[in-house]
């Protein structure tokens, strides 16, 4: 999904997340990163065409970019967790998917129209099975989408295992967690 660079925007914590995490796993962090982060303020909000443009230098970097996208997204939430507000906010991996689907996760991090912001669902949660279900239309990579849920649920350190497949249907998340 695109959008025109002043109608779709995304939390300058974001952009500065997904580039540090990038150097803290030494991906891609060189001069053309630097230019597209120099000036960020955390709190302000960017043309989200500042992050798509981070995940072209990864894109066009790496020729299998999945993985590496799925671990900036992890490392993006773990450092969130560690170094931002996410102890404070989330005491186990199922409280994280209830906050990301929540209006004080995705929804305070990307501002823009309706229909390119999207939605960030979850449509199910079954923690006694270890079983949850999120129907994503958000404009992130999906790859790093996986990333996310990965990195957000594992942070606090509560479960031994997370599984996120998104195989048959980019947009909807299947999550096995124990």
């Amino acid at each position: 999904m695109s959008a025109p660079n002043d109608e779709l925007l995304v939390m300058g914590a974001t952009i500065q997340g997904f580039a540090q995490a990038c150097v803290n796993l030494h991906i891609v962090a060189g001069r053309q990163t630097e230019g597209l982060v120099h000036d960020i303020d955390m709190m302000g909000m960017y043309p989200f065409e500042r992050l798509r443009a981070l995940e072209r230098l990864v894109l066009h970097a790496y020729a299998h970019s999945a993985a590496i996208l799925e671990r900036v997204g992890m490392a993006m939430m773990l450092g969130w967790y560690h170094f931002g507000p996410g102890k404070q906010i989330v005491k186990t991996g199922a409280d994280f998917l209830r906050f990301q689907s929540g209006s004080q996760g995705y929804a305070s991090v990307v501002k823009g129209p309706e229909n390119l912001v999207g939605f960030f669902r979850l449509v199910d949660l079954d923690e006694r099975a270890g079983l949850a279900h999120v129907h994503s239309t958000t404009p992130f990579e999906k790859n790093l989408e996986r990333g996310v849920l990965i990195g957000g649920m594992s942070a606090p350190a509560d479960l031994d295992y997370i599984e996120v497949v998104n195989a048959e249907d980019p947009h909807h998340f299947r999550i096995e967690f124990h």
